[in-house]
């Protein structure tokens, strides 16, 4: 299920997970402990995909066998959890064609203050790195809040974007002074929401491009 949601078909790893779970929530067993056992399952099943996805990730690209199975859930049980934090990432990973639609919106609302590239823009939604060269800054930071908003709205990116952006310093302010945090970028959501915006419209028009690339890559 993870390799033909979030690898084949682009949806987010929280999608995912949450799909997962509530899939296999009910059953047909009638007895108590038949019952009883499928929450205590379910439960470490959705704790593994919740603080785990290290391992969910790493274990995917292996047959999924009982022995592997059992390997996994070894590690996930047994060992320290502190010692394998969740991955920082926006938990999507966009096509090349996804990518130039993203840096042709970049360019065009205009995110930065500089003009960005694919390369860029792979570091900042695929990779979760900053750039090689020039650090990008915020052209306007409520803007910039607003479009990350929407791509997570409809389903694109992590709805800890906000945290990843800010841990990973990935944009600096638009004054260029310091990255943008995560409590930066709540504020200036909150305040492009609470009054009408002309450039409102122009990045939902690039988003809902970007979500038709991603979902429908033919």
């Amino acid at each position: 299920m993870y390799k033909k949601a979030v690898v084949e078909l682009g949806f987010t790893y929280d999608r995912f997970r949450e799909d997962f779970i509530n899939s296999h929530t009910f059953h047909d067993a009638a007895d108590a402990d038949s019952r009883n056992d499928h929450q205590v399952n379910l439960g470490r099943i959705g704790s593994l995909l919740s603080t785990r996805d290290d391992l969910v990730r790493r274990y995917c690209d292996t047959p999924l066998d009982s022995e592997a199975f059992l390997s996994c859930m070894k590690e996930f049980m047994f060992e320290n959890p502190r010692t394998k934090p969740r991955l920082i990432n926006l938990e999507c990973y966009l096509s090349d064609r996804t990518l130039q639609v993203v840096t042709d919106a970049a360019n065009d609302i205009p995110l930065f203050k500089r003009v960005v590239s694919r390369s860029d823009m792979d570091c900042l939604f695929n990779r979760c790195v900053q750039t090689n060269g020039e650090p990008l800054v915020a052209n306007s930071n409520e803007v910039l809040a607003y479009f990350f908003s929407r791509l997570n709205y409809h389903g694109l990116i992590s709805n800890k974007y906000q945290t990843v952006l800010g841990e990973a310093r990935l944009v600096m302010r638009s004054t260029g002074t310091k990255a943008l945090s995560q409590t930066d970028i709540s504020s200036a959501l909150r305040n492009f929401e609470s009054s009408d915006k002309p450039i409102t419209s122009r990045v939902e028009r690039w988003v809902v491009l970007i979500k038709s690339t991603t979902f429908d890559p033919s």
